[in-house]
């Protein structure tokens, strides 16, 4: 009796790695981005930052300031290439 519980013992730890499969993670794809830009805050002036589709090019324009106020805010948009 004791031999045969000696070969199912054997025969078991001989299979459990075969046994513990590890399972794979399927792979995320990462979603597309398109162009991307930044404008910086310009003294009172904000900043802007935009990601366009895939396809479209992304334009940014700093603010401008005048006498200490915000004359043109910053520009960021997209636009068809």
């Amino acid at each position: 009796m004791k031999p045969v519980l000696t070969v199912l013992l054997a025969v078991c730890l001989a299979a459990s790695p075969a046994l513990a499969l590890e399972k794979k993670k399927p792979k995320q794809k990462k979603p597309e981005t398109g162009a991307s830009c930044k404008a910086p805050a310009v003294a009172r002036c904000a900043a802007c930052s935009i990601t366009c589709p895939p396809g479209e090019t992304a334009t940014c324009s700093p603010g401008v300031m005048v006498s200490n106020v915000c004359h043109t805010p910053p520009s960021c948009k997209c636009g068809r290439s």
